[in-house]
Order: C-alpha cells, then sequence, then structure tokens
C-alpha cells in the first residue's frame, strides 16, 4: 500500500504505539514525541503541542497530520490544553502550510446519552462527560478552520478502544483482575452500563485508510462497532471465555452514560471501514496476553 506523508502526533499512547507500528513500514512517516523515549525506525522529533515553535518547522508541505493527542486521561487540565490550546497552535501552524489532510482522533462521547438507538454523525451532541464536552469543543474548533481556511479535515469519532496492549479502561482491569486477584474493578449502574467496544486492529486499519483516502471539506465519521453490550455482559464472556469467576465491586451510581453507541454505515461505506474481529475474539485475545 503506497502511504502519503504522514506526521503522527501521540505515538506513545495505546493506539498511537500501534498505528506507529503499522506506519513504520513507511520512511515517509515521522512522530513528534514529548518527554518519553520512543523506540521507532520512524523519523522523529521532540516537540510540545503547547509550543508552537518546537514543531512548526517540522510540517512538511502536503502532507496528513494524524492528531491523536488529548485522550481520555485522569488530568483533566492536561487534556484541556492538548485539545484546545494544542489544537489552536496546529491549526493556526496548518494555516501556513499547504497541509493535505489533517485526522481528528475524537470520540463517541460527543453524543451523550443515548438508549434508544445508535448515534448518527448528523445526530445533535448531548454530551454528559468532561471528556465528551472538551472533545465537542476540540471538533467546533476544526471545524471553523478548515471552513474558514480551506484545510481538509476529517473527524473519526472512536468507539470504546480495547486489546492486548491496553493498559487503561474497564475491559483491561477486568481481564487483569483474573490472574491478579487484588485488583477489584468498580461496575457501575450495578453492570447495567451499556459500551460500543471496538478492537484496536480495526481502529488502525480504519485510520490507515483515512490517511489514503482524500475528502475535501469537513467531515466526521463513527468508527465503532455498532453494537452495545452490558458491563455484566462483558464479564459473563470473559468468565465463559478464561473458565475464571471474576470478582467485581458493584456500585448503583451513574458517574457518566448509561449506555453510548454508534452507527458506522457512513464509514463503512466511504471509508471502506470493515470490523473483522467479534467481541469473544478480541476478549480471548486480551486473556491470553494477560494470562501469559
Amino acid at each position: 500500500m503506497k502511504m502519503t506523508k504522514t506526521l503522527l502526533l501521540g505515538g506513545t499512547g495505546f493506539i498511537g504505539k500501534t498505528l506507529l507500528h503499522k506506519l513504520e513500514q513507511y520512511n515517509s512517516t515521522k512522530v513528534m514525541i514529548h518527554n518519553t523515549d520512543l523506540q521507532t525506525t520512524a523519523q522523529k522529533f521532540k516537540g510540545d503541542i503547547l509550543n508552537k515553535k518546537s514543531f512548526f518547522d517540522e510540517i512538511r508541505n502536503d502532507e496528513t497530520i494524524i492528531n491523536l493527542l488529548g485522550q481520555l486521561t485522569s488530568n483533566e487540565s492536561d487534556c484541556i490544553k492538548s485539545n484546545i490550546l494544542g489544537g489552536l497552535n496546529l491549526l493556526n501552524s496548518c494555516v501556513d502550510k499547504k497541509i493535505r489532510q489533517i485526522i481528528l482522533i475524537s470520540s463517541i462521547n460527543v453524543y451523550g446519552e443515548n438508549l434508544k438507538r445508535s448515534s448518527k454523525e448528523t445526530d445533535p451532541l448531548n454530551p454528559v462527560s468532561n471528556y465528551g464536552e472538551i472533545k465537542m469543543i476540540t471538533e467546533e474548533m476544526y471545524r471553523y478552520f478548515s471552513e474558514m481556511y480551506g484545510i481538509n479535515v476529517t473527524v473519526l469519532r472512536l468507539a470504546g478502544i480495547y486489546g492486548p496492549n491496553g493498559n487503561s479502561g474497564f475491559l483491561t482491569k477486568i481481564v487483569k483482575s483474573i490472574k491478579n486477584k487484588n485488583i477489584i474493578p468498580i461496575c457501575y449502574n450495578n453492570g447495567e452500563q451499556q459500551r460500543d467496544m471496538l478492537y484496536i486492529d480495526d481502529a488502525i486499519d480504519c485510520i490507515l485508510n483515512t490517511v489514503n483516502s482524500k475528502h475535501d471539506g469537513f467531515n466526521i465519521f463513527n468508527i465503532s462497532s455498532g453494537t452495545r453490550y452490558s458491563m455484566n455482559e462483558l464479564i459473563a464472556m470473559i468468565e465463559r471465555i478464561s473458565k475464571e469467576k471474576i470478582s467485581v465491586k458493584y456500585s448503583s451510581k451513574i458517574p457518566d452514560e448509561k449506555c453510548i453507541w454508534a452507527n458506522n454505515s457512513k464509514a463503512k461505506k466511504l471509508l471502506k471501514f470493515n470490523p473483522k474481529v467479534k467481541i469473544e475474539t478480541g476478549l480471548k485475545y486480551m486473556i491470553n496476553k494477560f494470562s501469559n
């Protein structure tokens, strides 16, 4: 597969490391690193999204920028800075350069509560979590720059991404607790919270497809499985696969959405998005990894 010139921002997280491993096959890939000593065969440089001067000269004309920065963390202040302030630095830099396109990694959390049907890209946004609100504001900022300055922006709203190399998230905690009995995950809404989960390799394949497809203007795609699972259903699957009883602490609290899930038909049609890994298979991969 021929790959256009790409600049990856955020190559040290779960999604970023997996994507970079794929991009390393192409000598046209550069990755910006911050403080982590990242081992990669791709070109790399030290930069900070909050310091425009640190990366401006590294942006090459006519390249695609993949922005993975600002994913969900426990530090809300850092999340705001990397999404909003960092986004402004990046977008203002792109105004001065002939950038082919920007791919912004967002989240289906922007939709907020949805118990009736899977969310479509045309649905109004009503996030209930701070993370969803931050991503909604970030998307609108990118939309403004796209319409005002003619930058091609593709927003990928990702579902819950899981896989063997993940180090956070509910599913990871559950699977790790099989071997480490000291890990007691908290299951909110008595395990009835529902989530749309997508295996990491399917998400990465879609990002690569997006890099190699040109979409003019501002475009949004849901990158999801299109199916929702309750926490109790997921726990039951893990118990069945691992043949182990999972210990969880149930809570009636509902700290965020009872249900988030998204319709992926637009991405299937226009991005050739084709999720291949079924939830049971993906969980099996995780269990095998953590068991060994």
